[in-house]
């Protein structure tokens, strides 16, 4: 059993962004799974509708729901910033209690995804989890506890500094899905069949940005000396992406460091930061 699963069938796990909001939770019958649209025009009372009717349809009352949100979460109770959907700007956990009065609790969603990931591990082990989509954030739990940082706002990997030619260069415009796609003009798809063609410019920029991909990774292998750096994402499947980011940290990493480090992927491949919210609000209703 994974750890923190007792009990877990009486928790709601809901992840947002900027397309949907998926909604999960467990009934005798199996799992109960409810996806609607979200966008720029999502509205709060949307969100706060479709939250109260999924819970509505659950045979009993949930012990809490845990939201994984995008953007800055101060603590466990606000959105700060949402760049992805203004709707969840300044928006409180209190306001999607629902008329049953059900113990909320949000998290940014890359920490959801870290909490999700961390329970596979021990409270021993210090664990550091990159998701690397359009853009990249990282999480660390260390002694079984999520680093959260004076405002909960620790891990926006993207706004790392590197220099390139003299210049401070912030990671997500080196690295990042968004970048990538930016300097080759593609979308994902066609990246792809460049890539699987070994179209020579294409794989020239895939392996610039995983090669500062791998800088990163050896300034957190440093910083927190892990036992274990998991990487998900999209950017990350990229041909070659990884590989350079490996060569780069062999070459680069403290070797002493570097051995005691596993470089893994996701344990959860779907659904990450549903799961996450999940353990998250299960641990808030536990302190």
């Amino acid at each position: 059993m994974k750890k923190g699963d007792n009990n877990m069938n009486t928790y709601v796990g809901i992840e947002i962004d900027g397309g949907q909001m998926f909604m999960m939770a467990e009934t005798a019958e199996g799992s109960l799974e409810h996806t609607v649209p979200t966008g720029a025009d999502c509205t709060l009372l949307q969100l706060q509708q479709e939250v109260e009717a999924f819970v509505s349809k659950l045979p009993y009352t949930p012990r809490g729901i845990g939201m994984g949100m995008p953007g800055l979460v101060i603590g466990s109770d606000k959105v700060e910033l949402s760049h992805v959907l203004p709707a969840l700007n300044g928006v409180t956990a209190a306001m999607f209690e629902t008329s049953a009065n059900i113990p909320v609790a949000f998290i940014n969603d890359v920490k959801a995804a870290t909490m999700a990931e961390a329970a596979y591990f021990t409270d021993n082990e210090t664990v550091i989890v990159i998701m690397s989509d359009a853009y990249i954030a990282a999480g660390v739990v260390a002694s079984g506890e999520l680093l959260l940082g004076a405002k909960g706002w620790s891990g926006e990997m993207g706004y790392m500094i590197l220099t390139v030619d003299g210049e401070a260069v912030l990671l997500d415009t080196l690295a990042s899905g968004q970048a990538i796609m930016d300097q080759t003009g593609m979308d994902d798809a066609a990246l792809r069949k460049h890539l699987e063609a070994d179209d020579e410019q294409v794989t020239g920029l895939i392996n610039q940005a995983g090669e500062y991909f791998g800088y990163a990774l050896t300034n957190l292998l440093h910083m927190y000396n892990p036992d274990v750096i998991v990487v998900g994402g999209s950017t990350p499947t990229y041909k070659g992406y990884m590989e350079a980011a490996r060569e780069a940290l062999e070459r680069h990493a403290l070797p002493e460091l570097l051995n005691c480090c596993t470089l893994t992927t996701p344990k959860i491949q779907n659904r990450v930061i549903a799961f996450g919210a999940r353990e998250w609000i299960r641990k808030c209703t536990q302190l």
